[in-house]
């Protein structure tokens, strides 16, 4: 039946006007894509990972050498010992300049240097995985608290529509009682069920505001007063997939970043203790250097056509140029002895690995549980909600019964009170199994990555 509706002028200006925009209704999917976004929880994993990331290129320069370059300068007076001629100065004020350039690169430690950059890596693999996680966690919860908003609105709609009958109700229980066909206090009871009713709206919304407020501070909204969310077309749940035996659903969970962070626990631990038993190998490195230095007492000497010598200032580019030397050195380091140290943390690593495959089959466990448990509650919340449907039937139909034998005058105010609470009632409650139901299916297809939906 189609309603027409006659919509004022004015209303219809202003609606167009900026301040009276259209307001933002959120959906399911951008709600998690909001929350993948700014939420500080997410945020703070996604930190961390950025830290391993540098950790990660850190040891990727481990190979490098290491460079580094100095210079130095002196003023020195009294007896002053002359670094170009190793001989002292007596009473003179002596300014002096020096230089180096050093290198030094490690050439074999027992392979340290790769075991640390596979570590880094996993290290930076199991920081992703905890954003992965999280962000699963998010979505839960945002699924969660954006099907409580969903359900606390449909509860706000039942409660109003109960209102609404039982004013209809109010008004022709008044004419009865004008028309003596029925008592005042057939009346009071129906006002009293009547302000019952008004309660329980007030309760409804009072649980909406509740729910809003705890999805917008999940998603990090400021002014929950002003979300609205887009009721999808659930319609009536099917109970498709759900009938997959736990062994089933939990081969596809194998793939979760709870279960894949302790695998990689594993190769941490294993990586620790490569990185541990180098310390048994000895050490090679290689060490390279270029210096000059400069003295203003310094003098050079030259030979005259006589045979006899004089000295002259010794410039300071040319004796910086004939003072320059340079090495080379080899540095072999054998570890013989020491106290037991390194066998003593072998021992711990090799623990280590015991106890990241304790994690690993104590994590198995738990999502084995979770994945049997989570079975469990979508098969009994889908049997919940059928039962609810056949009550909400058979109740309607009851009050609908009720209600044309009190118009009658065959049924008494208490027998029409009783059916409208019970109808209440059932309906209350196939809500409250509906979306429980369409959230364990949401469970569901967070371990099977399966829209059980559709």
């Amino acid at each position: 039946m189609r309603r027409t509706y006659i919509v004022p002028l004015g209303l219809l200006l202003l609606s167009c006007m900026p301040g009276f925009a259209q307001e933002r209704r959120w959906t399911l999917e951008e709600c998690i894509a909001h929350a993948y976004e700014h939420n500080i929880e997410i945020k703070a994993r996604e930190l961390t990972a950025a830290e391993k990331r540098i950790a990660l290129a850190e040891s990727k320069w481990s190979y490098a050498p290491d460079l580094s370059v100095s210079n130095s300068s002196s003023l020195a007076t009294g007896r002053v010992l002359d670094e170009t001629t190793y001989e002292f100065v007596e009473n003179e004020t002596v300014a002096g300049n020096s230089s180096s350039l050093g290198a030094n690169i490690l050439l074999f430690g027992g392979l340290k240097n790769y075991y640390n950059l596979k570590r880094a890596q996993l290290d930076l693999r199991s920081s992703l995985l905890a954003v992965e996680k999280m962000r699963n966690d998010v979505r839960m919860n945002v699924t969660a608290y954006y099907l409580e908003v969903l359900c606390a609105e449909e509860t706000i709609r039942d409660a109003e529509q109960v209102v609404a009958e039982l004013r209809m109700q109010e008004e022709k229980t008044a004419k009865k009682v004008e028309a003596r066909k029925v008592t005042t206090a057939d009346l009071l009871q129906i006002r009293s069920q009547l302000a019952d009713a008004e309660n329980d709206v007030l309760t409804a919304r009072n649980t909406y505001d509740i729910a809003r407020l705890n999805l917008c501070q999940l998603l990090e909204i400021d002014d929950y007063t002003t979300f609205r969310t887009v009721a999808p077309d659930v319609g009536v749940p099917a109970r498709s997939g759900i009938a997959d035996s736990p062994a089933e659903v939990f081969d596809a969970a194998r793939e979760l970043p709870e279960l894949e962070a302790a695998r990689v626990g594993i190769d941490m631990a294993r990586r620790d203790l490569q990185i541990a038993r180098t310390a048994y190998w000895p050490t090679l490195s290689l060490s390279v250097g270029y210096g000059s230095s400069y003295s203003d007492v310094r003098q050079k000497m030259f030979r005259n056509t006589d045979g006899t010598y004089r000295y002259e200032a010794y410039p300071f580019f040319e004796q910086y140029k004939d003072n320059a030397s340079s090495y080379v050195s080899l540095s072999l380091n054998i570890p013989i002895f020491g106290k037991f140290t390194v066998r003593k943390n072998v021992q711990r690593q090799k623990l280590a690995i015991r106890q990241a495959e304790y994690a690993l089959r104590t994590a198995e466990k738990q999502v084995e549980k979770e994945v049997a448990q989570a079975l469990i509650d979508a098969r009994t919340a889908w049997e919940r909600y059928r039962g609810a449907q056949r009550y909400v039937a058979s109740a309607e139909e009851a009050a609908r019964q009720i209600e044309r034998k009190y118009d009658l005058g065959a049924a008494t105010v208490t027998d029409y009170n009783a059916a409208v609470s019970a109808a209440v009632k059932a309906r209350s409650q196939r809500l409250q199994a509906k979306y429980e139901y369409l959230f364990k299916i949401k469970t569901l297809t967070y371990y099977t990555n399966y829209d059980y939906g559709e």
